[in-house]
């Protein structure tokens, strides 16, 4: 009977301690993932600011990392130019440009950013942010 009992507590611990195990490799994969999150919408700002100014840049897809058996990837989407009245900048896209009056916020850019973790082909970890930011 001591036997089954202890038997029975050690499943117990192993199973909580996969448990563990798995959430400490979620929570690497997470703070990964953030930290490609914040490098891709870098990457997305100095795409912006080697453009040539008569174009813009709509959507932007930063070369993919692969780590430790973990695939990052992300996609990153302009949603608006905020430009003062007048200003003739990125004259091909004026269905993105926000016309403003405050010089402070002039040729900030609202962007959209998806970001995947992908391990073994299945996604486990998105993050999806909505940042204002000047190039």
């Amino acid at each position: 009977m001591i036997i089954l009992i202890i038997s029975g507590l050690m499943i117990v611990v192993l199973k909580y301690s996969r448990i563990a195990a798995e959430h400490t490799a979620d929570t690497y994969v997470r703070e990964q993932l953030e930290l490609y999150l914040n490098s891709a919408i870098e990457m997305t700002l100095l795409e912006i600011s080697l453009r040539d100014k008569t174009s813009c840049l709509n959507t932007y897809t930063p070369p993919s990392v692969t780590k430790k058996k973990t695939v990052y990837s992300a996609n990153v989407n302009v949603t608006k130019y905020y430009l003062l009245n007048g200003i003739g900048e990125f004259g091909s896209c004026s269905a993105v440009i926000e016309n403003i009056e405050s010089e402070e916020t002039h040729g900030m850019v609202l962007l959209e950013v998806e970001a995947l973790a992908t391990v073994d082909g299945n996604v486990t970890s998105r993050i999806l942010r909505r940042t204002l930011q000047r190039p």
